[in-house]
């Protein structure tokens, strides 16, 4: 997809570019127990919150899936684009239920995060969600800097 700018990018924007081609973003309905269901959720409102194109949803036709389980890799949750309009989503019990000391706020956290990455926005290190070293345990809304690099991208 070639994405054209007008008026120049933000000044410190973050995009890896590897995410989806539009941010309407269909899932595959995932069901799991009240505990994990709830904060994954808070996590798709949140992004639907924002000010800007992203909106996750989940559709019977999508291909699209998020997987809960326990991994034997040191992530909380792990990012995968398979097409244009597809993704996969992995969160990781084993690590999250070890760090967590707010378990909902962690998943959600750490679900935002991974949807950052099917919105194109990369790794960085200002005051974001995209922050690998964020507070998990607080920090589980798109700040400023994210949702100005969705709206810069889309």
């Amino acid at each position: 997809m070639l994405v054209v700018v007008t008026g120049g990018s933000p000044a410190a924007a973050h995009w890896n570019g590897t995410g989806q081609d539009i941010a309407r973003i269909h899932m595959y309905p995932y069901s799991y127990n009240s505990t994990w269901q709830a904060p994954m959720n808070k996590a798709l409102a949140n992004w639907n919150a924002t000010s800007s194109p992203a909106h996750f949803y989940k559709s019977t036709n999508s291909g699209s899936t998020i997987t809960v389980k326990s991994y034997s890799n040191t992530w909380y949750g792990t990012y995968q684009r398979c097409g244009g309009m597809c993704m996969y989503v992995k969160l990781n019990t084993r690590t999250i239920n070890r760090d967590a000391s707010n378990f909902s706020n962690f998943v959600t956290s750490t679900l935002v995060h991974e949807f950052g990455h099917a919105l194109n926005l990369a790794h960085n290190s200002t005051t974001s969600i995209m922050n690998t070293s964020r507070n998990r345990n607080s920090m589980t809304k798109p700040q400023s800097h994210d949702v100005a690099d969705v709206n810069a991208y889309y």
